[in-house]
């Protein structure tokens, strides 16, 4: 007697069929090379995460700075330098051979000359002013109480003589610290601080 219930499909093809559901078959999402770019994407950011984790730029303080007659108090020190006054939150940041950055021009040539003192204690304006013998338009820059750095003004790169320089008022900036570069990214940042 043949056998009643025969199928339509031939065995070869229904072998095939029922090898091919046992194969677990994953789909194409990403092409090879894809996947390789984004792998090296990946190290690459791996890698400068790890160079802004290590690596450190300088912070600075901005004041101002005023080209000054000025004895120091111990006597050590005389003659033509420049009085930079910076915010008091920076005074604790000063030290002497920091370099301090001068610009008092309007080309915005600067020049640097290492701090050969800080004064001891934060200075009111009226102290600054007396102390330094500034005129009152030159104090009236100075918004409020400062720490006061003072560095040697000679030599200066035009080849003047100091005293050409006496009462001039520019900018100053002073190396107080470093940090890390991962804590200057936006959002990242507030966490590596």
């Amino acid at each position: 007697m043949k056998d009643s219930r025969r199928s339509i499909f031939r065995e070869d093809a229904v072998r095939r069929y029922l090898e091919g559901r046992e194969k677990s078959i994953l789909p194409r999402l990403v092409s090879p090379r894809t996947f390789i770019y984004l792998w090296f994407l990946l190290g690459l950011l791996v890698m400068s995460s790890i160079i802004a984790w290590f690596t450190k730029v300088p912070v600075y303080a901005s004041g101002s700075a005023v080209v000054v007659h000025w004895k120091s108090k111990k006597g050590t020190h005389e003659g033509i330098v420049v009085a930079a006054f910076f915010p008091p939150q920076h005074f604790s940041s000063l030290r002497t051979t920091q370099k301090l950055f001068l610009n008092f021009d309007a080309r915005g040539d600067r020049f640097s000359h290492s701090i050969i003192a800080v004064e001891p204690e934060i200075i009111s304006p009226d102290a600054i002013q007396k102390q330094f013998a500034l005129n009152s338009q030159i104090v009236q820059q100075i918004a409020g109480p400062s720490a006061v750095a003072i560095a040697q003004l000679e030599p200066i790169p035009e080849n003047l003589s100091a005293s050409a320089y006496l009462g001039s008022v520019g900018d100053a900036k002073a190396e107080v610290g470093s940090q890390r570069i991962i804590s200057l990214l936006p959002l990242i940042g507030q966490f590596f601080k």
